[in-house]
């Protein structure tokens, strides 16, 4: 491999012109320059990265931490990030808390020690005032915290279009699954709209609180989605995640309860778990491709010193048909 000596002596300059011209650090004439990048080409190559970021207080590396990896919408949304990321000359650095705050607060800790240049947080489960100690640039998807700035779907839309759908189908009890309320998630402003939307016209609306394994481990879905079908069994209308919605089919199917003549299933996400059934699902699509652009910009702008112009981003939702919802004439 070559060395920074060899391009020198090639471009016949001194090596810390080439140190200045691969770092932008220092004036270089153009034919020098010119003569320098010839002399790159000719020897293929490759400048130390690392230490060439370091000159920069810079590493190009951003720190994602994650709830988990096998998530469909989250393992999705990661691939997404990192795409978007190597388009801006970044690398990322995937961290998996598994939900547990401990192992959030040792990432987050790593993180701000070394030297990373900033912070997706999707994972979030610590108290407010610990994200106000942090000193890196960082992203929120999904956590409220004042002063940071966050970027997800707009949920609101999503339970709204949910909702309308459920009544276009004449449902009158629908039971949803949601997670954790300690903090205050962007999500939650779906399960509050789809609640108000259906309630308003009458219909009765049913929450039941799910554990991370439950929207991750499919036989933990059926198992949970039998049993709150045989504790509901007046339920005409499920909102669930695309697994959780994959496993109240099966578990109709099981259960001898016809969809959507006696159940109209909606899957909230949309990702590729949604093409695996015999029965396509209708579903609330989130753009992940959008979440993950708008993230990143949002995140530049910080590592950048510039100021969001908005604390909160929302990427629209949009509801597509399927097979586990009563057509209705239009």
């Amino acid at each position: 491999m070559a060395s920074i000596r060899e391009v020198a002596k090639l471009a016949q300059v001194a090596p810390s012109t080439v140190s200045r011209a691969l770092n932008s650090s220092g004036y270089v004439a153009e034919e020098t320059r010119e003569k320098i990048k010839a002399a790159v080409a000719e020897l293929d190559y490759v400048p130390n990265q690392w230490i060439r970021n370091l000159y920069r207080q810079s590493t190009g590396i951003i720190g994602v931490v994650a709830p988990g990896l096998i998530h469909p919408f989250f393992s999705s949304l990661w691939n997404h990030l990192e795409l978007e990321l190597r388009k801006f000359g970044y690398n990322m650095m995937l961290c998996s808390t598994g939900g547990e705050e401990q192992r959030e607060r040792e990432y987050l800790d790593t993180l701000e020690r070394n030297l990373f240049d900033g912070v997706i947080d999707g994972a979030a489960v610590l108290p407010d005032e610990s994200y106000a100690k942090l000193e890196k640039p960082i992203v929120f998807l999904d956590r409220i915290v004042p002063g940071i700035p966050v970027v997800s779907s707009d949920h609101k839309q999503g339970g709204e279009l949910a909702a309308k759908k459920f009544l276009e189908c004449g449902c009158r009890k629908v039971l949803h699954t949601v997670g954790d309320r300690q903090y205050r998630l962007q999500s939650h402003e779906g399960d509050d709209a789809l609640d108000r939307c259906l309630r308003e016209n009458g219909v009765e609306t049913i929450r039941e609180e799910v554990s991370w394994d439950a929207t991750t481990d499919y036989a933990s879905c059926y198992k949970l989605t039998k049993k709150l079908l045989t504790a509901h069994p007046d339920v005409d209308g499920v909102l669930a995640s695309d697994l959780q919605a994959a496993a109240f089919l099966k578990a109709a199917s099981s259960l001898g309860i016809d969809v959507p003549g006696k159940l109209n299933i909606i899957a909230y996400d949309g990702t590729f778990v949604t093409s695996f059934n015999s029965t396509a699902p209708a579903a609330i699509v989130q753009d992940v491709r959008a979440i993950a652009r708008q993230t990143v910009a949002v995140l530049l702008k910080r590592i950048n010193g510039q100021q969001a112009a908005k604390e909160q981003v929302l990427v629209p939702v949009k509801l597509v048909e399927g097979e586990t919802t009563k057509r209705v004439p239009s």
